[in-house]
């Protein structure tokens, strides 16, 4: 074999080994390019908020395929510099500059009108008339001088049609420089990057959102919070309300009392749904109640106004509730009506048992009707009612149940002890941690100095009445 033939063959063996050393470059390229674009995905997935994203996001090309990143985001034809990183290098306080420096983003990329705006701007070398062309001033120039920038790319940042900003990477002391395949690269990460940006966007949006509907259910619920009790000669009434959970103000129950002509009205009810969707149909029903009393005196034709007006109402809305009249004259019986409501309870001594059985609940049928039942509370027995909040009440022995709650009231004495004597149990049962609201209204006859109304909304407290002394709820 011959000279020349062997160098033919050495030739051949460098360039198959060159062709190997590039695929090999390729490859590891390919593999680290997949590797961003995974974690790009990542941080977008993770919905953190705005700032830590775009943080991420710079974190993740720094110094993989940069030297230094910037993302900047545009509102209202402003530009707003977002995210900066810098890898290690031989300048001091880069960072800072160019968080501080003023952005130098096409026009044509701020307007975000028509293709131009998405045409990337690639230097691949830097020369002294970009340096120019980017600089504010001589300053600016000098410091972009001092960066010895050799690559540039600049991509905007476009999702659902919309360019929200610009993700400029740059490489200069590494000594690596940008090629059209690294352009190619910039314009698919800025898909990645436009979307993370879109999804904090709307994330934040969202956010907002909830806020503001949990500010108008907050005001809507505090103005629904249950009234101090009137003090209405010859009886003695206790009240408690206690929303489930330490975050709601008002829940699904209620209760209220108010004058009518010739007496009073005491309403307790529960309402379905949480929240606002729950403080809307109780305002529905407490005021509708109030208005149709006022004018009627009449409890049964107040339910049918009420049950008419819930089913005037697009959502499902239905609402449990007792009606009791309460005549000037203590001596008169009091009349009560039942709408799918736990039926009241007249404790004497050691017995409790049913007044009246329930008609339908409020705001399921158009032709539903209820009577009116006359009831007399005698001296030393007292009326409760309790809505089933503590009857479905969960423990560890399963549920508190009507046989407990019966003999929880057995022997007791007066109103505000069925206060303090049901809320211990209560909580004891469910260990603080009851999973819905409870309301509960009493009343028994009193006489003279003895007559008092009283109301405990957990957590505040707020009597009213005669005779209170020491009393404590």
């Amino acid at each position: 074999m011959g000279w020349i033939e062997i160098g033919v063959g050495v030739a051949g063996t460098l360039a198959g080994l060159a062709a190997m050393a590039v695929l090999v470059v390729r490859e590891r390229r390919a593999k680290q390019r997949f590797r961003i674009l995974a974690e790009l995905a990542a941080v977008s997935d993770a919905g953190g908020s705005l700032e830590d994203t775009l943080d991420s996001i710079c974190e993740i090309l720094v110094p993989e395929i940069a030297d230094f990143c910037m993302i900047d985001v545009f509102a209202d034809g402003d530009v707003r510099r977002a995210a900066v990183d810098v890898a290690p290098g031989p300048h001091s306080g880069v960072r800072e500059s160019l968080l501080e420096r003023k952005p130098s983003i096409p026009d044509r990329m701020v307007a975000g009108n028509g293709s131009s705006s998405l045409e990337p701007r690639f230097y691949e070398r830097m020369s002294e008339a970009d340096l120019r062309q980017l600089a504010h001033d001589e300053k600016d120039l000098d410091f972009l001088r001092g960066l010895r920038v050799r690559s540039a790319i600049t991509v905007a940042l476009n999702a659902r049609g919309r360019v929200t900003g610009a993700l400029t990477m740059a490489v200069a002391w590494s000594g690596r420089r940008y090629r059209r395949d690294d352009a190619h690269f910039a314009w698919i990460l800025s898909g990645r990057v436009a979307l993370a940006l879109d999804n904090c966007g709307l994330f934040a949006d969202l956010e907002r959102a909830e806020r503001v509907r949990a500010e108008i259910g907050e005001t809507l619920q505090r103005g629904l919070l249950p009234p101090p009790l009137p003090h209405i000669p010859g009886w003695s009434i206790a009240a408690m309300y206690q929303p489930a959970g330490a975050e709601n103000e008002v829940g699904g129950d209620f209760y209220d009392a108010f004058r009518v002509p010739g007496g009073w009205m005491l309403a307790i009810g529960d309402v379905t749904g949480r929240g606002a969707e729950a403080a809307s149909i109780t305002a529905v029903a407490r005021y509708t109640l109030r208005t149709a009393v006022a004018l009627t005196s009449d409890p049964q034709l107040a339910l049918a106004t009420l049950n008419r007006a819930l089913l005037t109402r697009t959502d499902p809305a239905l609402c449990s509730l007792v009606a009791l009249a309460l005549s000037e004259d203590p001596d008169q019986p009091l009349r009560l009506a039942v709408a799918g409501h736990p039926p009241p309870l007249l404790v004497d001594g050691e017995k409790v048992g049913e007044v009246t059985a329930a008609g339908p609940v409020l705001g399921a049928f158009a032709d539903a009707s209820w009577e009116v039942e006359h009831c007399s509370v005698e001296p030393g027995q007292q009326l409760v009612i309790v809505t089933d909040g503590i009857t479905e009440a969960l423990g560890r022995e399963g549920r508190f149940g009507e046989e407990r709650l019966r003999a929880e009231l057995s022997g007791a004495g007066d109103p505000a002890l069925v206060m303090r004597r049901l809320e211990a149990a209560l909580n004891a049962f469910t260990e603080g941690k009851h999973d819905d609201d409870v309301a509960i209204l009493a009343l028994a006859r009193g006489t003279g100095d003895a007559s008092m109304s009283a109301s405990l909304v957990s957590p505040e407290v707020a009597v009213s009445g005669q005779g209170m002394g020491g009393l404590d709820v």
